[in-house]
């Protein structure tokens, strides 16, 4: 059982937690991994090239608009978290090169605010699972993909302009039910980054019903966030990176001035950076 998982940042951003006991959740599909929340879809939609049926090539593009049609509706907006507490790539890609910081949190603790979560902030904590490397648990998405969408792709037509049309007439349920299979397309990544071992706290919803959401300007792109507390007794230590240079004495003095009393500790990665 997973007791802790950890939050790699830049120093910037680790001061402004420990600031504002408030983390960041972002734009999923604008993270460093660009299939983000497609990569499952994209290996869903090849099944359907496997097919022998004759309209195998306009099921699958009404599979895609009707999968499509909901991501458009709806914004994934989560911060990432791995059960390896000082991994090099984690170092390198999330926490600037290393010179940032691992957080360190109580799962539990994590998994109870998620569950405790308002309407207008509805959050899960779940478990990212890795291609083929998670047989299992990449099969079941693809059946409830399939129980979800299955009927749009059966009944989708394409008119002679090119437009197309799912000729369904939907309930709340079914929409439902097309949203919570949507959302599981965020839990399933490339088996490349597999070594993450990741965790993400994470809502899917639309941004107008999300409270408190803002929009960030990062290298000429705008994407939305939202700020969530966290409880300083769901925080269990820190690690500074192997190329931090801070003295642990002025970590410790931050922390105590913030109100936080954790372990600090630095990285046992032999890494020098760029």
């Amino acid at each position: 059982m997973v007791g802790q998982v950890h939050h790699y940042c830049s120093a910037s951003v680790f001061l402004s937690f420990i600031k504002n006991k408030e983390i960041w959740l972002t734009a999923l599909s604008q993270s460093n991994d660009h299939l983000e929340g497609t990569w499952m879809l994209r290996k869903w939609l090849e099944l359907f090239d496997r097919s022998k049926d004759q309209d195998k090539t306009l099921k699958k593009k009404g599979a895609r608009f009707a999968v499509e049609t909901i991501l458009d509706m709806y914004v994934a907006l989560g911060t990432c978290f791995s059960e390896e507490r000082d991994l090099l790539s984690q170092w390198r890609g999330y926490a600037a090169d290393g010179t940032g910081f691992s957080i360190s949190f109580d799962k539990e603790a994590l998994t109870a605010l998620a569950s405790n979560s308002t309407e207008t902030l509805p959050l899960t904590m779940s478990k990212v699972y890795y291609g083929h490397k998670d047989n299992k648990q990449s099969n079941e998405v693809i059946r409830i993909l399939n129980d979800a969408f299955g009927e749009d792709a059966e009944k989708y037509k394409e008119y002679p302009d090119g437009i197309g049309d799912r000729q369904l007439a939907y309930t709340r349920e079914k929409f439902k039910q097309q949203k919570n299979a949507t959302r599981l397309l965020f839990t399933i990544k490339n088996e490349a980054f597999a070594e993450e071992r990741e965790w993400r706290l994470f809502t899917f919803e639309s941004v107008s019903k999300i409270k408190g959401v803002e929009f960030r300007e990062s290298r000429g792109v705008l994407s939305p966030f939202v700020k969530f507390k966290i409880p300083v007794e769901a925080i269990r230590g820190i690690t500074l990176g192997p190329t931090n240079k801070t003295p642990l004495k002025t970590i410790k003095n931050a922390l105590q001035i913030h109100g936080i009393t954790c372990p600090v500790s630095p990285s046992n990665a032999s890494y020098r950076g760029f």
